[in-house]
């Protein structure tokens, strides 16, 4: 994605990850993303429509919802209607927005059983798998018309192999119509992890909940010290001491910690 579309993405991104639902389960939210994404896809109309920027943002709730409502989560629902309220650049970027929410949840499962770093590499493993057999890239080629048989003929392939997300994400990169090469889609899902895995995660827990003006300083705070992206999944606990408690891996910060932090970093700039 570029542009406009990028931009959305990040927010869309930003607001899924900030607020994950506690009875979530990864999976589940995942292929319904990924069910939606197809079923869009299978109304050119409807894809133009949900795509529209002159289109009132209304109007493409109600369609979503006419559609979705009660077949999916209320969370992925929501994640369906955040992507239609947004602008995009290419009708097709509505479609990527949807699959790489599904995308994410399953990184998201990987970052906490700590594989992260696994599903990154067999992906890009997979993908140098379909460009260095002949015969498998012929197989896929030969079901371009069919993404269903090449997302079955992936997984038979990888299943026992390679870890049950990367067979999830793999038939998943294969099992979409796209003009690009299977082994493209495959890369692209990798480096998305490759980003993902990059990005610093805070866990913060706050006597009362932060206003956006104190998470934006907070996330301006901890990329000044970490030199990159910090993500903030937050969570309220009246019983923290001095307020504020910050884990980003093994660094645990208090709310006077951190300020020590800031002040030294500040003076080291001046």
């Amino acid at each position: 994605m570029r542009g406009t579309s990028s931009t959305s993405f990040a927010e869309v991104l930003r607001e899924a990850e900030a607020a994950p639902a506690a009875d979530a389960v990864p999976d589940t939210e995942a292929e319904e993303l990924f069910s939606m994404a197809d079923a869009i896809d299978s109304s050119n109309q409807l894809v133009r429509m949900l795509s529209d920027a002159g289109r009132p943002a209304a109007v493409k709730e109600a369609a979503v919802r006419s559609l979705f409502e009660g077949r999916v989560g209320p969370r992925t629902l929501e994640l369906a209607l955040e992507v239609v309220r947004r602008r995009w650049s290419e009708q097709e970027d509505i479609l990527d927005a949807l699959e790489l929410l599904g995308v994410s949840t399953l990184l998201d499962l990987a970052l906490r059983e700590g594989v992260l770093e696994q599903i990154e590499g067999e992906l890009f493993q997979v993908s140098r798998l379909i460009d260095g057999s002949g015969d498998l890239t012929s197989a896929l080629d030969g079901a371009r018309d069919e993404p269903a048989r090449r997302a079955v003929l992936l997984r038979r392939l990888l299943e026992g192999r390679v870890h049950s997300l990367t067979v999830i994400l793999a038939a998943r990169a294969v099992g979409r119509r796209s003009e690009l090469k299977p082994a493209r889609r495959v890369e692209e899902f990798a480096r998305f992890a490759a980003d993902r895995r990059r990005r610093a995660f805070a866990e913060v827990a706050s006597a009362v909940p932060l206003n956006e003006s104190q998470q934006a300083r907070l996330s301006a705070v901890l990329a000044g010290i970490y030199g990159r992206e910090v993500q903030l999944n937050l969570q309220v606990d009246p019983e923290v001491v001095g307020g504020l408690r910050i884990q980003v891996g093994d660094d645990l910060y208090d709310a006077t910690v951190l300020a020590r932090l800031s002040r030294a970093r500040s003076s080291l700039v001046a």
